[in-house]
């Protein structure tokens, strides 16, 4: 299985950002298929897989897989301190940009920045809908229901899909279309367990991915190419 070449930043109408307008626009138009899609994990007055323990291992995994990731990085950096050759500075090159976008992509902006300072909008399991008290809000509509640990967009499909950050660092479509798999099936677990809305997962890709993208390229990565380059 193929994808396209990533395109250079300056490209004056990149497919991607068009589809990702498009996908927002479709979420907007039609909210009601956040709550159609959640519907069909819920029964009884609960989501009914919830507690099946093949995805309650997979929400503990991913809720604090990203301690790992940085343990590793930080030591796998302070090892590679003392290796002075050309490799050395090659991984640590590799290492400062899977740093940088784990805390910055993941971390920062999805985490503090959208999940808890961006639309207050209350989870699929908080809604009258599904049990709850809150009012539906749709993706991109500032609600003020929910102060913190909001639905908009899922921390956990966003930290399975950083896998998509090796995708640029070896140059690998293939581990890019393991990454968007990542991160949508983790996020297919938040919806069976209502705690996300599917425009949160779609939403928490595309943030990972432009963030990854972005930071691609100050690090001169590319999806098109084996990442030999300008060691900085």
């Amino acid at each position: 299985m193929n994808i396209a070449v990533i395109k250079p930043l300056h490209t004056a109408i990149r497919k991607d950002v068009l589809a990702c307008v498009v996908t927002g626009l479709v979420f907007f138009a039609l909210p009601e298929i956040d709550i159609w899609v959640s519907k069909q994990f819920y029964d009884g007055g609960v989501f009914y897989l919830r507690e099946n323990t093949l995805v309650t291992t997979i929400y503990h995994i991913f809720a604090k897989i990203h301690f790992a990731y940085l343990l590793v990085f930080l030591f796998a950096l302070a090892v590679l301190s003392i290796v002075k050759n050309e490799a050395g500075a090659k991984w640590r090159k590799r290492l400062r940009f899977l740093l940088l976008v784990l805390l910055l992509v993941p971390g920062l902006i999805v985490n503090v920045g959208l999940k808890d300072n961006s639309f207050g909008r209350p989870r699929p399991v908080h809604i009258e809908q599904f049990g709850g008290q809150a009012e539906f809000t749709p993706a991109f509509v500032y609600s003020g229901e929910c102060a913190k640990n909001c639905s908009f967009v899922s921390g956990h499909a966003a930290i399975a899909t950083f896998v998509i950050a090796f995708a640029w660092m070896f140059g690998s479509r293939r581990l890019f279309l393991a990454g968007l798999f990542a991160g949508l099936a983790v996020g297919m677990v938040r919806i069976f367990q209502g705690g996300h809305f599917l425009s949160d997962v779609i939403f928490s890709l595309w943030v990972v991915y432009f963030g990854t993208l972005l930071l691609a390229h100050q690090y001169r990565f590319s999806m098109s190419c084996k990442n030999e380059g300008p060691i900085t």
